[in-house]
């Protein structure tokens, strides 16, 4: 049987899954990337180059990688195309080693006007990207289809019948005039389309039937999952584990043999609106934001931060059934005399040691911190578990014995060779 492992945010995304599974594809065949869009932005430096991925696997940076674009995600066709012609010309050619899903859903440029005209109205915090509308269109049964593409008739119709329903909406529900040029349409999406259609397929089925090794990249994170999330402020799809059946066409007993790892940071970060029990504000955010370089690879706003919840990462540990945690960002810690981690919450006169679904709980309570000595001298770099100092391991063993799995791996910089592994992984 083919070795396969899931690699997936455990927080509010932007953990630094990027640099894990570039490191971690070397070992794999396929890549895999199953839910969301071009909302996703994984960073990856190779060699002073950097690469910032919004719709590709990362593995499939990789010479001997295949990636895969499964039927979960929507495909903005246009950002699809000029990231693949970035990667291309900083000399690493990918575009005959990818698949596209033939059931993938299309981002269509008035998806891009609805998610301003929600965003204005609701103020969740998204990358405007059309995401939260293709997924809507999706489950209204008035989705685009990479297929659709293909049968000119049928795109037309469909085209038509989705143009009157943007335009009755963005006029008799938020007065705005809408007009959309059809020579636009042709631009961000039948022209891209012409170049890319040969990389379509039956990634389902051609997942199926594969018998090579296979790593699966998840898009943000365990905290944005549209179901376990912090509802209503998460992201249009299932980013946790959940969505890896429905996300790639595959039976969920594909994946019972699969070792399944989250991807954190030693502290915690936010994007956009919603509860954020830790998060720091004032010099002691801006301290953590800097040393930390928060500034999000996809719109470039600063993130939210504050200190490791661990109620949260727990979690995601039982959402996901992960087998270990892969911990990053740890020498952005370095220098505090002082780390605080929370370990439970207090909402009137409650304790809440299990993460609450209601919202009410999560933006009004107060975190109860445990607070940990902190390290002197830098784990910056360090690729020996022997070099960490004695602090820093007692923080790691803290965060193992409170969520009751392993940290495995350690991100200790931006660089690729900047990690070490404190178990093996595969």
């Amino acid at each position: 049987m083919s070795k396969k492992l899931v690699i997936l945010g455990a927080q509010w995304g932007d953990e630094g899954k990027g640099k894990i599974v570039d490191l971690l594809s070397e070992r794999f065949d396929i890549s895999v990337r199953y839910q969301g869009g071009s909302n996703a932005g994984h960073t990856v430096v190779i060699n002073g180059v950097k690469y910032i991925m919004h719709l590709l696997p990362t593995g499939i940076l990789h010479p001997h990688n295949i990636g895969v674009i499964a039927q979960g995600m929507v495909v903005d066709l246009k950002a699809l195309q000029d990231e693949i012609a970035d990667i291309e010309a900083k000399g690493n050619p990918i575009f005959n080693k990818l698949y596209i899903s033939d059931r993938a859903h299309v981002v269509m440029p008035y998806h891009k006007l609805l998610d301003k005209l929600l965003e204005r109205k609701n103020g969740v915090g998204t990358t405007l990207r059309g995401i939260g509308p293709a997924y809507m269109f999706k489950f209204m049964r008035k989705g685009i289809r990479v297929v659709d593409l293909f049968d000119s008739t049928i795109f037309e119709k469909k085209l038509a019948e989705n143009i009157e329903f943007v335009k009755d909406v963005a006029e008799k529900v938020f007065g705005e005039r809408f007009e959309i040029d059809y020579r636009y349409i042709e631009e961000e999406v039948l022209k891209p389309f012409e170049k890319l259609k040969e990389r379509v397929i039956d990634t389902a089925k051609f997942l199926r039937e594969n018998t090579k090794s296979v790593i699966f990249e998840g898009a943000q994170g365990t905290l944005l999952d549209i179901d376990m999330g912090t509802y209503p402020y998460v992201t249009s799809s299932n980013s946790s584990a959940l969505g890896l059946a429905n996300g790639t066409g595959l039976s969920p007993k594909y994946f019972r043999d699969a070792q399944i790892y989250g991807v954190a940071k030693a502290y915690l970060t936010r994007v956009g609106g919603g509860p954020f029990p830790t998060e720091l504000h004032g010099e002691e955010a801006e301290r953590l934001r800097e040393k930390g370089g928060e500034y999000g690879a996809t719109t470039g706003r600063p993130r939210r931060v504050g200190w490791l919840d661990l109620v949260a990462l727990k979690h995601a540990v039982d959402v996901n059934g992960l087998d270990g945690i892969i911990l990053t960002k740890l020498d952005v810690l370095d220098g505090y005399s002082e780390i605080k981690v929370c370990v439970a919450y207090e909402y009137n006169g409650k304790i809440y040691e299990e993460f609450p679904a209601s919202l009410e709980v999560l933006e009004n309570c107060k975190p109860i911190y445990e607070t940990l000595p902190g390290w002197e001298g830098s784990t910056q770099g360090i690729t020996d578990i022997s070099q960490l100092p004695t602090n820093a391991r007692k923080y790691l063993e803290f965060i193992e014995n409170y969520i009751g799995v392993p940290i495995v791996m350690l991100s200790t910089g931006p660089q690729r060779h900047e990690y070490l592994f404190l178990k093996e992984i595969v």
